[in-house]
């Protein structure tokens, strides 16, 4: 009897998987439409979603609906003490509310990232952006950091999605050559 039991709460376990998979993605905000109309929109949105002002939160519901529910997250090994992760949406969204001064504290300075330059490949369905940016307080001039973010997009269901950002910094990877700054 309790192997019956075992096996019929397996089977239900199973035939649940994929409707508790299309819940959690209907659950998701739905995008901006301008969000994800191109590789270019949805860079730009992403970059957007995680600048905040002083005082305010980032937007992660935008962050959230730009990116397919798998998607994956790579930071450079410097900004995790030398280890190598993979991160989903909602795991990079804990390391960055992890390391964020309190949105009432006196030393939240706000912050932005934006894209100074970008290279975008595209073939049919899917697409690859080579965005260069920098970083700062919110309106600031003082560039805290510079790097170059790897996108890589598809097109799916009327629109884009991020399937994978990873992305590396000059302060470990040196100096961006010249060709990422201009374009």
């Amino acid at each position: 009897m309790a192997t019956m039991i075992s096996i019929l709460t397996s089977a239900l376990i199973l035939l649940a998987a994929p409707t508790i998979g299309v819940a959690t993605a209907a659950a998701q905000t739905a995008p901006r439409p301008a969000d994800v109309e191109s590789p270019e929109a949805i860079v730009l949105a992403a970059y957007a979603s995680i600048a905040r002002e002083p005082g305010q939160p980032f937007d992660w519901d935008r962050f959230r609906s730009l990116f397919l529910p798998e998607a994956r997250l790579i930071p450079n090994t410097e900004q995790r003490q030398g280890g190598f992760d993979v991160l989903t949406p909602d795991g990079f969204i804990q390391w960055i509310d992890g390391v964020t001064p309190p949105l009432d504290g006196e030393n939240d300075q706000g912050f932005q990232e934006e894209q100074v330059s970008a290279e975008i490949v595209r073939y049919g369905d899917v697409a690859h952006v080579f965005s260069t940016y920098q970083k700062h307080f919110w309106g600031s001039d003082q560039i805290l950091g510079r790097g170059i973010n790897s996108f890589q997009l598809v097109y799916n269901d009327g629109r884009w999605w991020i399937a994978g950002i990873a992305w590396d910094e000059e302060s470990g990877a040196g100096p961006i050559p010249a060709e990422y700054l201009d374009r």
